[in-house]
């Protein structure tokens, strides 16, 4: 249990697998009405779409966490581009999956549908935590869609993890132990948040189906993420804060993924420090082909 916190912290922060789009779809063409909810292929997801113009971004949350949390980004980015996020099934607005599939895999089949439902023949990927596996998840499926991934606060490939720290996590997550456990693990990455921050991120994770954050953190620990990031070959960033140093960080691991540093914000840099990670934003977008 005395290492349990390191991996937890590395849980909140990862990055990559795959899945896409429908059998049969086809190449998008430009959208009109700005989407507010999408069938998914395991039920019906909420989508916050807006803003026209420019390359679009697509923003993926964390474990526990939801759309709205990508806020002050949405409302920057529609000034010059479209910008959507969503809720991954069984968070937020969405809901849970009718097969009871959280996998990277089915979260990353999330994405694929609202991409494919908002007609985004190329866009950019902005993962936080938990999100950068699942973007990953889907680029490393559709690498010729994706213009460039953005890792906020990620951790790299966990699959090495020894079983029996995977076990002790599994125990914390039980029942008996979750809210306590879950409480104590956020509040650990949380150091360095605004007030907003903190009473936005635990008001979500309390509002999230302990099971649905379980089957997602566990299945952090069977995905390889390293594989999957390997099949696309486009532009990545980190922009990290809480995870900045630690040897696990995506940057640390996967060789040629610049970082930028966010310093004084808890692992939610987006939402302590937004015009700071907005300017970082903009300056990797202005390096892309559209």
């Amino acid at each position: 249990m005395k290492d349990l916190p390191v991996a937890l912290s590395l849980l909140v922060a990862t990055g990559c697998a795959a899945a896409g789009p429908p059998a049969g779809s086809t190449a998008p063409t430009p959208s009109s009405a700005p989407l507010t909810s999408v069938v998914g292929p395991a039920g019906t997801l909420s989508v916050d779409d807006g803003g026209r113009g420019g390359l679009p971004i697509l923003f993926v949350h964390g474990n526990g966490s939801n759309k709205s949390q990508w806020s002050e980004q949405l409302s920057h980015f529609r000034a010059t581009r479209r910008a959507l996020a969503l809720d991954l099934h069984g968070m937020g607005k969405s809901a849970a999956a009718s097969n009871g599939d959280d996998s990277v895999d089915a979260f990353a089949a999330d994405v694929a549908a609202v991409a494919d439902a908002a007609k985004l023949t190329r866009f950019v990927l902005v993962g936080h935590s938990f999100g950068g596996a699942v973007v990953c998840a889907y680029a490393g499926r559709f690498p010729e869609r994706v213009a460039g991934l953005v890792f906020a606060d990620v951790a790299g490939d966990l699959s090495a993890t020894p079983p029996e720290r995977v076990e002790g996590l599994r125990r914390s997550l039980a029942a008996a132990n979750y809210a306590q456990f879950t409480d104590a693990w956020f509040g650990t990455i949380l150091a360095n948040a605004t007030d907003a921050t903190r009473t936005t991120v635990m008001a979500s994770l309390h509002a999230t189906p302990r099971e649905v954050f379980t089957n997602a953190a566990l299945a952090l620990y069977s995905f390889h993420l390293d594989e999957a990031l390997s099949r696309y070959p486009g532009p990545k960033v980190s922009i990290a804060s809480y995870l900045a140093d630690n040897p696990v960080a995506i940057h640390k691991t996967v060789p040629g993924i610049p970082v930028r540093v966010i310093s004084g914000a808890s692992h939610w840099l987006m939402m302590d420090k937004p015009d700071e990670f907005d300017r970082d934003l903009e300056d990797f977008l202005a390096g892309l082909h559209p």
